[in-house]
């Protein structure tokens, strides 16, 4: 019996002696393994925008003693352009001015130099005469037209013609008002040359044109008949215009016609050859032209 109990002492002694040699030999690593939690499931790695340096300031006596706290990185919304759709602008259709009444004039000087001296009135100041346009209320005025010191372009001499003998005037042709009358100079003796003749010619037919298109009160001029004694040849008595241009000094004679219409007073003049048309249009807006 001693037997028996001996032997099973000595094999429980060799089994832990072996237990013993196997965990020394293992070391400490399987003991942690065994005595560890379970890992944590691995969770993916948040990608951050890099962001602009921070600049820290000096260090202070404060922050040498406390450690100062690092700024969270924030993800700031961008702002998104929206776009807005434009309309195109739309086109505003202009009325067309309507004719409402004209009438035209037509004469053709026979004296050469009369002919020079009204070519250099038509051509002068980029042709101001040529297209005159006088809106509702205002006036045009004929020497004004011709710029400034109009005495001093290259007129031609014209011989003054006869003076003949005027017959009184019919009520129908007497002159209307010409308001205030400028003096006028000393009739010329027979023979005498006046430079710039013919000035008087043309102006009278802008009388001529617009006179069916205004009323008398729109003409301000000194007779021609009346303050020399000639007519004008293929001019009526009250139609017949004195100038005598010189720059607004004193003894000028000129031309005013006021619109004292609702709508736009055109002239145009135009020549062909020798003949000179004068054309007075009143348009329901602004002439096309102009």
């Amino acid at each position: 019996m001693r037997y028996y109990l001996f032997l099973a002492l000595v094999g429980l002694a060799l089994t832990l002696d072996l237990a013993l040699l196997g965990l020394s030999l293992a070391g400490p690593e399987a003991w942690l393994r065994r005595s560890a939690p379970p890992a944590a499931m691995a969770t993916p790695r948040r990608t951050v925008e890099p962001t602009a340096p921070t600049v820290f300031a000096s260090p202070t006596a404060t922050s040498l003693t406390s450690p100062t706290p690092t700024p969270a990185a924030t993800d700031t919304p961008r702002p998104t352009s929206t776009s807005t759709p434009t309309h195109a602008p739309t086109a505003t259709a202009t009325p067309t001015p309507q004719l409402i009444a004209s009438n035209s004039v037509a004469f053709t000087p026979r004296n050469r130099a009369v002919r020079a001296n009204i070519r250099l009135a038509l051509s002068h100041y980029d042709g101001a005469l040529t297209h005159v346009v006088v809106p509702p209320g205002e006036s045009f005025s004929f020497n004004s037209a011709l710029g400034v010191d109009p005495e001093r372009l290259p007129w031609q001499e014209v011989l003054l013609e006869q003076p003949t003998a005027v017959p009184p005037p019919a009520p129908a042709e007497e002159p209307p008002p010409d308001g205030v009358a400028l003096p006028t100079p000393p009739p010329a003796p027979t023979g005498q040359p006046i430079r710039g003749g013919g000035l008087c010619d043309l102006a009278s037919r802008y009388v001529m044109a617009a006179r069916p298109l205004l009323p008398d009160g729109a003409f301000h001029f000194v007779n021609h008949v009346r303050s020399t004694g000639i007519r004008l040849e293929g001019v009526p008595v009250r139609d017949s215009v004195s100038i005598w241009a010189v720059g607004g000094r004193k003894g000028e004679q000129d031309l005013v016609i006021t619109n004292p219409t609702s709508y736009w007073l055109e002239f145009v003049v135009e020549r062909e050859g020798q003949t000179i048309t004068v054309h007075a249009r009143l348009w329901d807006g602004i002439p096309p032209d102009w």
